[in-house]
């Protein structure tokens, strides 16, 4: 069984609109809302693709405005 790629834990709102084929503007826009997970580091918002994951795996299929709210 092959182990899950940790390297990929945090990305830029850029290369996760990239990678999920969406305008840049739109990935601002759902961090900006807390639709998807995110986090700063230093002084970049970073996309939280753990968490992101965690929550796919456990059967979130909707991502809606707030949904991150506390995080």
């Amino acid at each position: 069984m092959s182990k899950p790629d940790e390297s990929l834990d945090l990305c830029s709102v850029k290369t996760f609109a990239e990678l999920s084929g969406v305008s840049v503007e739109e990935a601002i826009n759902w961090v900006d809302s807390k639709t998807i997970p995110s986090m700063k580091l230093a002084d970049f918002r970073m996309v939280n693709l753990a968490r992101l994951r965690a929550d796919l795996e456990k059967g979130k299929t909707e991502f809606k405005e707030g949904d991150y709210a506390h995080v």
